[in-house]
């Protein structure tokens, strides 16, 4: 059971891999909004403007969209760090007013959300989050703590308040056992210090766990009604309890068995109402939709029990490669997995042509990666693997 959940950690891994946001995106992202960041902060509201990643982009949780034509989400606080005297709406149209001045980003701007401003760029597009400081400046560790604007159906502005860079803070120790030896990893390999190594350029199981459960999640509402769509259980709801249920597994396969299995444990019901709390703003509480349109609530049980079934793959029986594929192209996506199975192949092949893979008594799938010392015997070559 150990080398088979190994194994198909192991696939998982790969998947993620090709899941991911490219570096040369990753870049072109950063230069796009240091470039916002820069434009609005030479308004004449404010000298001290900041342009903040939150969300998946900075937990290193983001994933490939499902098809080509549609687009990465990055997630941005602009914030407007002298600006504690705004009230709701002007806090929201002064930066609305901002990109609208700016020739090619009034041709790129959408119309206003609920919370943010929507730039279309030709791979991503960007919500960009206007806030304040909630108390005094922007100062963190010491106060970090952010006040935004909320605009009903009715057209009232409303104030809310988050703290993004608490909420990542969080994040990183539900997984520091794990994150610390990777971030070492990272830093030796690249010759870096640890202090030079960003969350988001490392992959733990944690990380990618929430990746997997994301993608499984786009491919199983992708072809649901427009109903049931918008009924999808959200990323930071998949985030958090993920988070939460986390016990620093080693194993991505580990991991993901582990976090399906709690994450509902973390689901509370407050005076007759369901509470998934924000652990560093007491006051949000991340289901607050469910209580509203109980459907939502009815539509992450669905999924969850989908998604132990997909994922965990507990009546698999791993005599050959294809056969996994196959299952997994339901859950994944047929081109992702296919990238991922030939990337497999060729390493095994490349392993097997260097004299380096092994076959273990133990591992069902017939195959190891070489880590596994056990009972370990040398494959002669062959050219027939994966044909």
């Amino acid at each position: 059971m150990e080398n088979r959940n190994k194994f198909i950690g192991e696939i998982l891994i790969e998947i993620t891999k090709n899941l991911d946001i490219s570096e040369t995106m990753r870049e072109k992202a950063v230069k796009s909004y240091n470039a916002v960041g820069n434009w609005i902060g030479e308004g004449d509201f404010s000298n001290d403007v900041r342009v903040l990643p939150q969300g998946s982009f900075a937990l290193g949780t983001v994933i490939r969209p499902i098809t080509d034509k549609e687009e990465y989400d990055i997630d941005l606080v602009c914030l407007l760090n002298d600006g504690q005297i705004l009230g709701n709406s002007s806090l929201k149209n002064l930066v609305g007013d901002r990109l609208k001045e700016h020739e090619l980003y009034n041709k790129m701007l959408k119309e206003e959300g609920k919370r943010c401003w929507t730039l279309e760029y030709d791979e991503f597009h960007m919500d960009i989050l206007p806030s304040v400081p909630r108390y005094e400046q922007y100062n963190p560790p010491i106060s970090s703590e952010i006040r935004l604007t909320h605009k009903e159906d009715s057209g009232l502005y409303t104030e809310r308040y988050s703290n993004p860079y608490l909420y990542k803070k969080w994040f990183e120790n539900q997984m520091s056992n794990v994150l610390k030896r990777a971030v070492e990893a990272y830093a030796s390999e690249k010759s870096l210090t640890i202090d030079d190594v960003p969350t988001y350029k490392v992959r733990t199981p944690l990380q990618r766990s929430i990746q997997i459960l994301k993608r499984h999640r786009d491919i199983y509402y992708s072809e649901k009604s427009e109903i049931r769509k918008k009924s999808a259980p959200i990323s930071i709801v998949i985030t958090t309890l993920a988070a939460q249920a986390y016990a620093n597994q080693d194993n991505v396969y580990d991991a993901l068995e582990y976090i399906l299995d709690n994450m509902e444990k973390y689901i509370e019901i407050r005076n007759g109402e369901y509470w998934i709390q924000n652990p560093v703003v007491p006051d949000e509480n991340f289901a607050d939709k469910w209580n509203i349109d109980p459907t939502k609530k009815q539509e992450f049980a669905t999924w969850l029990e989908q998604a132990k079934h997909d994922i965990l793959l507990p009546n698999i029986r791993l005599e050959g490669i294809h056969n996994l594929s196959s299952i997994l192209e339901s859950s994944f996506g047929k081109n992702i997995v296919r990238k991922t199975m030939e990337t497999h192949g060729e390493r095994i092949r490349k392993m097997r042509s260097e004299g380096d893979l092994k076959v273990s008594t133990l591992n069902p799938s017939g195959v190891s990666s070489g880590e596994n010392k056990t009972k370990d015997t040398k494959i002669k070559d062959h050219t027939f693997f994966g044909k």
